[in-house]
């Protein structure tokens, strides 16, 4: 009989807390939506690119199942974020705007569904309302164009 070694587990991110400039939006009953207009690592020197997040996980989950990285420079997104994990470009033409980009999943419910679904939450995709995608995406874009309008700290 051959036993089975346990496969290594990915450190999935968790989301974050409100506050230190993370909003929570509201993406209806099977959704946890949360925006940060400019998230700033750690110990990164500072530079002139602005690093916007929105991060996804199933209501009633602390684990990401998806994250996009909006970044005015390297937009990408993950499927299942880790420490570790893959980014996926999001490709930016000339004229786009890498926020509207990433909310063009939220605006096509069912490259979203798609998404979740690649992230193990087929579930959670067959709920999700198209309407409560497309508010979370107008309140993403009402949060990105307060902070732009706030003097820099």
């Amino acid at each position: 009989m051959k036993s089975e070694q346990p496969q290594p587990q990915r450190m999935q991110q968790a989301m974050p807390e409100d506050g230190d400039g993370w909003h929570q939006v509201n993406a209806g009953p099977h959704l946890h939506i949360m925006f940060h207009p400019n998230r700033q690592l750690l110990g990164r020197e500072p530079d002139d690119i602005v690093r916007p997040s929105i991060v996804v996980a199933v209501a009633g989950k602390r684990e990401q199942a998806l994250r996009f990285d909006p970044f005015s420079q390297g937009s990408h997104y993950h499927i299942r974020p880790s420490l570790r994990g893959r980014q996926l470009p999001l490709w930016v033409e000339e004229g786009q705007k890498p926020l509207d980009v990433a909310l063009a999943f939220f605006e096509k419910p069912l490259r979203f569904r798609g998404l979740l679904a690649q992230a193990e939450e087929r579930e959670a995709a067959s709920l999700v309302d198209d309407a409560d995608l497309a508010r979370a995406a107008r309140q993403i874009r009402e949060l990105a164009a307060a902070a732009g309008r706030r003097p820099a700290a």
